[in-house]
């Protein structure tokens, strides 16, 4: 059994106002083709397929097409998840048409529906609460675990007191993992912050940024008997556990201009069931590299754009208290990569400037009501407030 893992599409996205959508064209027909030549039996999306809640029609559209070419009539299985970009009742409604082409979109943790096909390379046989399980023209059998993103709010659970969002989300895997066996190929999908074997300090404080305000799941509670875990929500490719093939495959392209330095992939694993994950590779996608620069005059900054017109660019213009105005409009004009410009004039940049970017979301908190009491938050009503900002900012995201 081959499988390809992606997640994190975001299809509509923008970066800086600037629409990626034709960017992610390109993207979503390269991954159909790595499909095509690796001759993947499975393509597993762990979560984020979308930006926004209500994407736009164009968006949709690419998504369905991406979707149906990736299933090639119904030979390749396709099982994508809800992220906390997604609405899960409006991806899990689109399985009315989906099924029929062995695709399944788990939007909520309910028993997975299926249509069986016949005549084809793979397909399915039965399903479970969140699970639902394939076989193969060669006799291969394979279990999928689903846990679309979790939180209090999408699984109707109310929180109990102490109670922590780690435990339960071990909880509410349980009845998906239920569906393994010793004889079947097991695989895992969810989409969730948790920490990789020995984190690194400058790692930790990359995963801070990502999570905001949302609960981190310990690792423990996610190994399983699978025999592949398919991880989404971290834009970069990191193996989490390398004992137990625990992976985010990362974003497919870079959203934001923090994310300059890392390359976007795809996974392509071979797994059986006796023998477990044989070969785990990393297969780089064709994306546009975005870039910072800063520059003192328009002479650089043209001489910069002009040998990285392949790359998408934000310009600052530093220590100039003044830039002519049909100077940025010509640059706009003539070089569509450049997305954004801005200017720092000399007397802001020597100023010390903490702005919410710079904060946590606890930090913005405490800030907040100090600056209103005169005294900090109680321990006890900040970290109620951040469990609010973990289910409303996440569901609005």
């Amino acid at each position: 059994m081959r499988i390809l893992h992606t997640a994190d599409w975001h299809i509509g996205c923008r970066t800086d106002d600037f629409l990626r959508i034709e960017e992610q064209k390109q993207t979503c027909a390269e991954i159909v083709k790595i499909a095509e030549e690796q001759k993947v039996d499975m393509v597993i999306i762990a979560g984020d397929i979308y930006d926004t809640f209500l994407p736009s029609a164009e968006a949709e559209k690419l998504v369905f097409d991406t979707l149906m070419a990736l299933s090639n009539n119904g030979n390749r299985a396709v099982i994508a998840i809800a992220g906390n970009h997604d609405d899960p009742k409006r991806l899990r409604n689109a399985n009315v048409f989906s099924n029929a082409h062995n695709i399944f979109l788990v939007g909520e943790m309910e028993k997975i529906p299926f249509v069986t096909l016949k005549d084809k390379n793979i397909c399915a046989v039965s399903s479970g609460v969140g699970n639902i399980e394939f076989k193969t023209k060669s006799g291969e059998k394979v279990v999928v675990a689903t846990m679309p993103f979790p939180s209090y709010y999408r699984y109707k659970q109310i929180k109990k007191e102490n109670e922590q969002l780690n435990d339960s989300v071990k909880e509410w895997f349980k009845p998906a993992l239920s569906g393994f066996k010793k004889d079947t190929i097991n695989i895992a999908v969810s989409h969730l912050l948790t920490y990789p074997v020995n984190c690194t300090p400058d790692e930790f404080q990359n995963y801070e940024v990502v999570g905001g305000a949302i609960s981190f799941v310990n690792r423990e509670n996610i190994i399983s008997k699978a025999h592949y875990t398919a991880l989404g929500h971290v834009h970069q490719l990191i193996n989490v556990d390398k004992a137990h093939h625990i992976y985010y495959s990362g974003s497919t392209i870079n959203k934001f201009f923090d994310d300059i330095s890392k390359k976007n992939y795809v996974i392509v694993a071979d797994i059986d069931a006796k023998n477990g994950v044989k070969n785990v590779n990393k297969i780089a996608l064709h994306t546009k590299h975005l870039m910072v620069q800063r520059v003192s005059s328009i002479t650089e900054a043209i001489n910069f754009i002009k040998v990285n017109q392949d790359k998408l660019l934000k310009i600052i213009f530093e220590n100039m208290d003044f830039v002519n105005p049909q100077d940025i409009k010509e640059i706009r004009n003539n070089y569509p990569n450049v997305i954004t410009i801005s200017v720092e004039p000399k007397k802001i940049q020597e100023q010390i400037i903490v702005t919410k970017k710079d904060l946590s979301t606890k930090e913005i908190f405490e800030k907040f009501v100090e600056n209103k009491t005169g005294q900090k938050p109680e321990k006890e009503l900040t970290e109620l407030f951040l469990e609010l900002m973990g289910e409303v900012v996440y569901e609005a995201d």
